[in-house]
């Protein structure tokens, strides 16, 4: 048989750090090396999974043993580590950021690489052009995966009540601004929304995956479902090679998760199970049910998403009590929605709710007002 991809499935039954490296080492090397996706002197952005300011221990977000080990692995083949991404739009701002609270910064600051949220560098995110996107034509993407050589994406085995599963392919999600989340949202449907995620999926597509599925997540996820124990890591230089295996690991039926067979159908990986070729532990063997969301909220009309835009906002304004009128939240602002009045006055029609305007305020004075419901979700 001619096989098209090699997923390496390896065990790892916790999350011990030498354990862990050496899983994420094996399961590299037999997917066949990052050699292809990294060259030596690259800066490589290794795209993890921080979806919610939450502990390690929740399986919310990627643990830091995984983060370790990948920077270990770009290392070793040349690359320069880089590790970030950005929470879902209600964390953003808030008092605890996901980066700290899950373990991330911690573990990147012991292996002396730098980490960030991606609204927290200067510019954080630059208008970008899909070719070819089903939903969205273009996508304000984060900088520092634009400007990056390579990417490495980093997810968390997780069932998603949007996409039914959330992996590879998904977890680029995270590395746009949230006007782009809120617009793919709005898409509506199961399948309208799974080819906005594929449209950014495409735009930003990484050359090499590693998935953490020692512990995933079953049910309410991404954020609300239950740790379950699996046991495995996963590599591929196909995310959405990777992305078919784990989900027939997790129990899903071939075609099921409309993110991997849409990815598929558009060229952008191998969702075929007979044309990808599994390193390791095979599927009979590493299967592991999971419970699969309810799905009430995959197919809502699109209308009950702006309702719930609306209801759930979460948007910078400017305390004049304590601005100093500096200017520094115009001059951060990556799409010009900031003038000086003499106070800032923020052009919400082209506002892209980046909250650098937030993070970059040297007085704390352009706050992130939440609306009530906004308030009670987090």
């Amino acid at each position: 048989m001619n096989h098209s991809a090699t997923v390496a499935v390896e065990r790892c039954e916790d999350y011990d750090e030498a354990a862990v490296t050496a899983a994420v080492a094996a399961a590299v090397e037999n997917a066949g090396g990052l050699a292809a996706a990294v060259s030596p002197g690259d800066r490589v952005l290794i795209k993890a999974n921080l979806l919610a300011p939450v502990p390690p221990e929740a399986a919310v977000t990627t643990h830091p043993a995984m983060v370790k080990a990948a920077i270990a692995m770009v290392r070793e083949a040349g690359g320069e580590p880089l590790v970030a991404d950005s929470p879902g739009f209600l964390f953003v701002g808030g008092e605890d950021s996901a980066i700290e609270a899950s373990g991330v910064k911690q573990a990147c600051d012991e292996m002396g690489a730098d980490s960030f949220q991606f609204e927290q560098v200067e510019r954080p995110y630059v208008e970008t052009e899909v070719p070819g996107g089903q939903w969205l034509s273009s996508i304000y993407a984060a900088r520092l995966a634009l400007e990056a050589d390579a990417i490495i994406t980093l997810p968390k085995l997780k069932t998603h009540e949007n996409t039914m599963y959330t992996g590879a392919v998904k977890n680029m999600f995270g590395a746009v601004a949230a006007r782009t989340r809120k617009k793919a949202h709005r898409a509506g449907s199961y399948e309208r929304f799974s080819a906005a995620v594929v449209d950014i999926f495409s735009a930003l597509k990484p050359g090499f995956a590693i998935m953490d599925a020692i512990v995933g997540m079953e049910g309410s996820g991404p954020r609300h479902g239950e740790p379950r124990q699996v046991g495995l890591v996963l590599a591929s230089p196909d995310p959405v090679a990777l992305d078919a295996i784990a989900t027939a690991i997790a129990g899903f039926r071939p075609g099921e998760v409309a993110t991997t067979r849409i990815a598929a159908g558009r060229g952008l990986g191998i969702g075929d199970l007979g044309s990808i070729d599994i390193a390791g532990v095979s599927i009979r063997e590493a299967a592991v049910r999971f419970r699969k969301p309810g799905g009430l909220k995959r197919n809502l009309p699109s209308f009950l998403f702006a309702v719930a835009d609306r209801l759930t906002r979460v948007q910078p304004a400017c305390a004049e009590s304590v601005c100093t009128q500096c200017g520094q939240c115009r001059l951060a602002c990556p799409v010009a929605a900031i003038s000086m009045a003499p106070y800032p006055v923020i052009d919400r029609e082209r506002c892209i709710e980046c909250y650098c305007c937030n993070e970059l305020c040297p007085t704390g004075a352009m706050e992130l007002r939440r609306s009530w419901l906004a308030r009670r979700l987090v």
